[in-house]
C-alpha cells in the first residue's frame, strides 16, 4: 500500500489552498508548486565513484555524470578555479561532476529529511526568483539518518549544494511557498 509523504500531503491539502487565497489566484493550477530538486555533491574528483554511491543512499536515486562542452566540442570537467594549470593538480573540490535531479515521490522524501535537518539550525537559504538554494556543510550532512550506518562511504564528501526549483513567478511567491513547507512540523 502506498503511503503519501507528509510534506506532499501538507502541500496538497493545506498549503495549496492557503496559497490560492493569499495570492488571489482564480485557478488552483496557478498556485506555485515544487518542480524538482537538484543535488550536487562537493568532493575530490578522484573519489567521485564513492561520492555517487553515498549520494544515491541519501537521495534514493541514481546520480548522473555531468559534462560540459567548450567551443571546440571537447569535453572538460574542471574550471579555472579547480585545476591549477601550472602544477596540473586538483587544488579544490569539484562540485559539478555528479548530480541528481529529484522529482515526484523521491523529491518529497528528500525534502522531508532536508526540512527536518535545517529547521533545527535555522539554516540560511538564498531565494532567487523561482529557486531556493542552499549549500550544506558536512556537519549537517551527518544528520541524515542513512549516514549513521555508512559513514565510511560519506567521509569524502565535503557537503553538497541543493537547488529547489519551483513554478513560482516571483521571488515573493517562492518565499511564501518555502515558508509554508518550513512551518509544517515534520
Amino acid at each position: 500500500m502506498f503511503t503519501p509523504n507528509r510534506l506532499r500531503f501538507h502541500y496538497e491539502n493545506l498549503l495549496r489552498q492557503d496559497l490560492l487565497l493569499k495570492l488571489n489566484y482564480a485557478n488552483i493550477m496557478e498556485v506555485p508548486r515544487l518542480c524538482k530538486i537538484i543535488v550536487v555533491p562537493k568532493a575530490p574528483s578522484n573519489l567521485i565513484r564513492n561520492v555517487k554511491l553515498a549520494m544515491e543512499i541519501i537521495c534514493s536515486q541514481k546520480f548522473t555524470q555531468t559534462q560540459s562542452r567548450n567551443s571546440t566540442g571537447r569535453s572538460f570537467r574542471f574550471n579555472k578555479f579547480v585545476l591549477n594549470r601550472k602544477s596540473k593538480k586538483n587544488t579544490e573540490y569539484v562540485t559539478y561532476l555528479a548530480r541528481s535531479t529529484l522529482r515526484g515521490h523521491t523529491m518529497y522524501n528528500f525534502l522531508e529529511k532536508l526540512v527536518t535537518i535545517i529547521s533545527f539550525y535555522d539554516y540560511p537559504v538564498k531565494i532567487q526568483r523561482n529557486s531556493i538554494q542552499l549549500s550544506m556543510a558536512m556537519s549537517l550532512l551527518r544528520l541524515f539518518p542513512e549516514i549513521q550506518n555508512h559513514f565510511e562511504i560519506f567521509e569524502h564528501i565535503r557537503g553538497f549544494d541543493i537547488t529547489i526549483v519551483t513554478s513560482a513567478n516571483t521571488q515573493d511567491e517562492t518565499f511564501i511557498l518555502w515558508s509554508g513547507f518550513l512551518q509544517k512540523e515534520v
